[in-house]
């Protein structure tokens, strides 16, 4: 398997402050709180990849980006979580350690 590499100045990330799901009867995925003002909020992601020219942030941290500010995830072979592009002009805050909320 070829290891991903991110160009530009991309970042690659895992989302750590999913969403919940529900299943309906008939086989509808709905988010546990859609629309509401629980769901609408930013996003805490640890970051796997970064383009060469991304100078804000590395491998290895966590960075809390405003809501949707990420393209959908997608599943890699060789990758346990999900995969998401994040917008590098909508992170709020960085950290070197994983948010408490999630320790």
């Amino acid at each position: 398997m070829r290891e991903i590499q991110a160009v530009g100045d991309k970042i690659l990330a895992t989302m750590i402050d999913g969403y919940d799901f529900k299943t309906t009867s008939g086989g509808v995925i709905l988010q546990e709180k859609d629309a509401t003002s629980e769901a609408i909020r930013p996003r805490w992601f640890e970051v796997t990849h970064v383009g060469p020219e991304q100078q804000d942030v590395k491998a290895g941290e966590y960075v809390l980006v405003h809501h949707g500010r990420w393209t959908r995830g997608i599943a890699l072979e060789g990758h346990e979580d999900k995969i998401y592009m994040l917008d590098p002009e909508y992170l709020l805050a960085t950290s070197d350690e994983m948010p408490e909320s999630f320790v």
